[in-house]
């Protein structure tokens, strides 16, 4: 059970981070848009 949770939470973070990498070259490229 916890391995599966430690899974979902390490998906979970690799998301967040993709996410937020993808956010902020956006608002470097296209700053008007922010």
């Amino acid at each position: 059970m916890s391995g599966t949770v430690n899974a979902a939470v390490d998906i979970l973070l690799i998301v967040l981070s993709a996410a937020l990498v993808v956010y902020l070259v956006v608002a470097l490229l296209d700053p008007e848009r922010f």
